[in-house]
């Protein structure tokens, strides 16, 4: 298995200096990321970008938060939240138009510890193999749909929920929200395409479970260093009755974070107990730091070249 640097300065440097008390200890709500519940593991890939956890490594995910005493709720209800309103009614969320906003500064309740666990794609395999795990333990989770999938296979192949599944699904009070309809990079599409991927996918998932839907996933990895379009995905999708939403940005999510685009902690079969566990506890943030300088300078590098090859032309 190739050297995961990330685990190693994870639990080797700021997971005893966070408890140590030499660096402060995140606070905030960890909202999970995974994708396929499958036994063919995509162990051709380095660790950190792998997307498929086999059935017995998340299970022992879940029971680990079981037993420190989390409770797995839907997106909708960690948001309120986030926002102050953690005593909203449990009826707002899949079934309402959107979700209240309070007093922003209200801390997290203490007392509670809770988890997000969020479902990339919409693989058939959360219906037949994470679902029954989840409903084990009595945990909820939030599935964001591929609409054009349904019915079908994704884009690497993988079989995506039908749609009895899904309303099946939504009986148990699954909660879905949109990720487009093709799964396409945002950032290379127009505004007008951009538009009719979050309207008709949110449409079609409507349609589909009878519900309102208003919380989306971006697909592939989030353009956070570009701010002038995070300005414009931020203001389409509000206009589009989105509310609340993911994406792949890492760390633990906090009162003041922007609903739209909140952090998740990405996982799959290769976070064993140790580095699942530090992940929760805001250990793995610091990933973040890095990974953001690393963007904006391949942002200031293809703008750079961009107008050099202006100036030649």
């Amino acid at each position: 298995m190739p050297l995961r640097f990330d685990r190693c300065v994870t639990l080797s440097v700021v997971r005893p200096l966070q408890r140590l008390s030499v660096l402060s200890r995140k606070s905030g709500i960890p909202i999970l990321m995974y994708h396929s519940i499958a036994e063919d593991v995509d162990d051709s890939v380095h660790p950190y970008y792998r997307t498929v956890t086999t059935p017995s490594t998340f299970e022992t995910h879940m029971r680990i938060l079981h037993s420190a005493g989390y409770d797995a709720v839907p997106l909708s209800e960690a948001v309120r939240m986030l926002r102050g309103n953690p005593k909203a009614d449990s009826s707002l969320g899949a079934h309402s138009d959107g979700i209240e906003s309070e007093n922003m500064t209200t801390a997290i309740e203490a007392s509670r510890r809770v988890v997000v666990v969020t479902f990339d794609d919409g693989f058939q395999d959360f219906h037949s193999t994470a679902f029954p795990i989840l409903d084990k333990f009595g945990f909820k989770a939030t599935v964001f749909l591929t609409s054009g999938c349904i019915d079908g296979d994704f884009i690497t192949g993988r079989a995506c929920l039908r749609k009895q599944e899904i309303r099946e699904l939504a009986k148990h009070d699954i909660e879905f929200g949109s990720h487009t309809v093709t799964h396409p990079q945002l950032l290379n599409l127009t505004k007008e395409q951009i538009t009719s991927e979050l309207t008709d996918s949110k449409k079609a998932i409507e349609d589909l479970i009878g519900l309102r839907v208003f919380l989306f996933s971006y697909p592939y990895r989030f353009p956070e260093e570009d701010a002038a379009f995070t300005r414009r995905l931020s203001a389409t999708l509000t206009d589009q009755g989105y509310s609340a939403g993911v994406t792949t940005v890492i760390g633990l999510s906090q009162i003041g974070d922007n609903p739209l685009f909140l952090r998740r902690l990405p996982m799959n079969e290769a976070d064993d107990a140790e580095l699942f566990l530090a992940k929760l506890e805001g250990a793995y943030d610091w990933l973040h730091t890095g990974q953001l300088m690393h963007k904006k300078c391949r942002l200031i590098m293809h703008r750079y070249r961009s107008r050099l090859s202006n100036w030649t032309a």
